[in-house]
């Protein structure tokens, strides 16, 4: 595939727009909204059938040090950012698709630490669906507190912004974060961890398929910037745009597959698990990465990871 130049093709370190309508305009109000109504649905939902789940203060402990860890790591980001790169009379990054260092890169390590930081628990945490939803929000409560009038009116939640701030996302970073990529991964996390655990007894595996997406895909963009000769395009989610992708970015994605394959070797069940997975996951997860939309990889990417070795593991 061949990459068209035309005006709706953004190379990374485009600018495709700009923070200056009014918040109450914007996603950011839908948000806040949204992050309320998700969080009164839960607590009821808690209170009514497992109001023991509130005892557990152990749980949510860890849970706040997770969030604060994951903080930590955006705050680390956008400082790496900021070193490199200049920004505007509000703090916004300011760069180009000349320039050597990108914002696209600090993001992949907030989004691995988003992805892969609730599944590190210890043994003892409860089990069930419900923490695993409680963690979800915890998670998107790190996104809320970066909605335009809290970054703006504080230096420690904008240097989080501006380490997933992608300029050629602007004006729909925080939009396609929450609803293309956060929201229906960590839904998709949530109930197949559940599934893997509950019907397989095999919980680690769904580690294989988030570290396959974190690092491959984390990978996939630097990689692709300084190796990728042979491009293409892919569509984003809404087909205003088009972004750009390499075949050495995508390769990432196979490499990274068959070396979590190997780390978790020992928690297949057999040998004609393993072996399927090692034959069908590396190459499906690649095409995956390859055809899905722009800002929308990683959920397409885990649906597909999650029920093929599913899928492997049922039938073998």
């Amino acid at each position: 595939m061949g990459i068209n130049m035309e005006n709706n093709v953004l190379m990374p370190g485009d600018a495709a727009g700009n923070y200056n309508e009014k918040w109450t305009k914007t996603f950011d109000l839908k948000f806040l909204i949204l992050w309320i109504v998700l969080f009164v649905l839960l607590l009821s939902w808690t209170i009514i059938f497992d109001p023991k789940l509130f005892d557990a203060r152990h749980f949510f402990f860890r849970a706040g040090i997770k969030l604060f860890v994951m903080m930590i790591l955006a705050l680390l980001g956008g400082m790496l950012c900021r070193h490199f790169c200049n920004t505007d009379e509000k703090g916004y990054i300011t760069t180009s698709k000349n320039k050597w260092f990108k914002v696209n890169y600090t993001r992949k390590i907030q989004h691995f630490a988003a992805y892969l930081v609730p599944l590190l628990s210890p043994p003892t945490a409860p089990l069930g669906i419900l923490p695993h939803l409680w963690e979800s929000l915890f998670v998107l409560f790190m996104f809320l507190v970066l909605i335009k009038p809290v970054r703006e009116f504080s230096t420690f939640f904008m240097l989080q912004f501006n380490s997933l701030d992608r300029i050629e996302d602007r004006p729909n970073t925080l939009k396609w974060i929450v609803l293309g990529n956060m929201l229906p991964g960590l839904l998709i996390i949530t109930i197949f961890k559940q599934v893997f655990e509950t019907y397989l007894g095999l919980p680690l595996l769904a580690t294989v398929v988030v570290l396959t997406v974190a690092i491959g895909d984390g990978l996939a963009e630097p990689v692709g910037t300084y190796l990728g000769k042979k491009k293409y395009v892919v569509p984003s989610w809404n087909l205003k745009n088009r972004y750009v992708r390499s075949y050495a970015g995508s390769a990432c994605v196979y490499l990274a597959a068959v070396l979590f394959l190997i780390l978790f070797k020992e928690q297949f069940a057999n040998y004609k698990e393993f072996w399927s997975a090692m034959i069908l996951f590396p190459p499906v997860m690649t095409i995956s990465e390859a055809f899905a939309p722009h800002s929308m990889d990683t959920p397409i990417m885990m649906l597909v990871g999650f029920t093929l070795l599913f899928g492997i593991c049922a039938i073998f």
